[in-house]
């Protein structure tokens, strides 16, 4: 990548900062070498090259600075001011890196971008790219990567996923009032019965909320029926491991599509319509139900137990799993019989078709025989 003027502008302060850095980490270790040859070592350690410049160098510079920590150098006994001026040094550098890296920035600040730089992110290189849009051969290259890019992005494979939202209704009024130890020990094993629900079902990936769930499935039969068998064991969850006064309530929702999802991916990072869906039906859901779109519900094999209610969530129609009946203004409001036509091609009104009457309507004429005879 060719350097721009920023670049240019700084490059002598970087060039400082390096130099600098193996400077201070050079004496830092030269330092420390002097301190560890007050050990006892072998005599021709002394005459090695290395050993004589820093004695050379190194003696008379702690001479001069060991006054300052009430010591001298060289002692007869062993002596910690190498390690102190091998500190001192250490912290010199940080120090200046810090300097220089502010002048490096501020440097860098005063000089305005170059126009018509376009950076990208390349992809599979680990490296930010810099294309050049100052001519027209400029602009046709940058336009070609941004078309193949865009083909690759299209062209990424999108897995078939259900997606199954769960989460305890009213949980932070559970809590209230209730011992701290309670509430986790009632809560971990609320936790431990859907993590072996879910791996019961073949549950693919998860991502956990401090009370709630979103669980992938690459089935659909399997996702609702995960959520249906989870709602089933409230009761004796509730009898036997719920220590709280309060009994579990959950909601629940299921959506179907396609997503962009692989085997490394984790759940919670992955943002797409269907999952919002799953959220948005478990959310706008009765407790100790599930819900579902009429898409998903077609998709299902075995269709027990769900029955159609007048709700809508996202414009989409929706059924319903419940352990209780339904409230009667959930209940689907039954079709108005068709209107039947006359001889005359005229729509009659089905009230009329039955042989009832309605204001402004006259009666009809009954169709059994005359007994007069003419």
């Amino acid at each position: 990548m060719q350097l721009n003027k920023r670049s240019l502008a700084t490059f002598p302060i970087t060039i400082l900062q390096t130099l600098l850095g193996w400077a201070a980490i050079v004496f830092c270790l030269g330092m420390v070498i002097l301190f560890g040859l007050q050990f006892n070592h072998s005599p021709k350690l002394d005459t090695l090259w290395v050993v004589t410049q820093l004695h050379l160098y190194g003696d008379p510079l702690l001479t001069d600075i060991a006054p300052y920590f009430n010591s001298k150098w060289p002692l007869s006994s062993l002596s910690f001011v190498p390690l102190a001026v091998a500190l001192i040094g250490f912290g010199v550098k940080l120090g200046a890196n810090a300097a220089l890296t502010r002048a490096r920035k501020g440097i860098a600040g005063l000089i305005p971008a170059e126009k018509g730089k376009a950076v990208r992110a390349a992809a599979g290189l680990g490296e930010e790219t810099e294309i050049g849009a100052e001519t027209a051969q400029d602009r046709e290259q940058l336009l070609k990567k941004y078309r193949e890019y865009e083909a690759k992005l299209k062209g990424l494979k999108k897995k078939p996923c259900t997606f199954l939202s769960i989460d305890v209704v009213g949980s932070t009024q559970m809590k209230v009032g209730e011992r701290e130890n309670q509430i986790s020990a009632t809560f971990q094993a609320y936790e431990e019965m859907l993590k072996k629900i879910f791996k019961q079902y073949g549950a693919w990936k998860d991502a956990w909320t401090p009370d709630g769930v979103m669980v992938c499935f690459l089935q659909v039969d399997l996702a609702a029926a995960a959520g249906i068998y989870v709602l089933q064991k409230l009761k004796k969850f509730n009898e036997s491991d719920n220590t709280l006064r309060t009994p579990f309530r959950l909601r629940c929702g299921v959506n179907h599509g396609e997503v962009q999802i692989y085997e490394d991916t984790k759940l919670e990072k992955v943002v797409a319509h269907e999952i919002d869906v799953a959220g948005h039906m478990q959310k706008e859901g009765r407790p100790n139900c599930l819900w579902l779109s009429e898409e998903v519900y077609n998709l299902l094999a075995d269709k027990t137990g769900f029955h159609p209610i007048s709700k809508q969530v996202d414009d989409l129609n929706v059924y319903e799993w419940s352990l209780d009946a339904p409230p009667p203004e959930l209940k689907p409001k039954p079709a108005p019989l068709p209107a039947r036509a006359t001889l005359a091609g005229a729509a009659t009104p089905a009230s009329i078709v039955a042989g009832g009457n309605e204001p402004g309507w006259p009666r009809r004429p009954s169709l059994r025989k005359s007994s007069r005879v003419i």
